[in-house]
């Protein structure tokens, strides 16, 4: 069951500190959370590799 929401943006885990990114979509099977980062960048993560980015 997702526990963040889709347009959530998230701090990525190493090698990618630094670097925010917005879930797009939930993979259910895997309970993994596609995160696109940059123009054209995406990848799965589980929910917790992700911190809720807060500003």
């Amino acid at each position: 069951m997702p526990t963040l929401k889709i347009g959530t943006t998230v701090k990525l885990p190493k090698p990618y500190l630094g670097i925010a990114g917005t879930i797009i979509a939930y993979y259910a099977t895997k309970d993994q959370y596609l995160v696109r980062f940059g123009v054209s960048q995406q990848r799965y993560f589980k929910s917790d590799e992700l911190i809720v980015w807060k500003s």
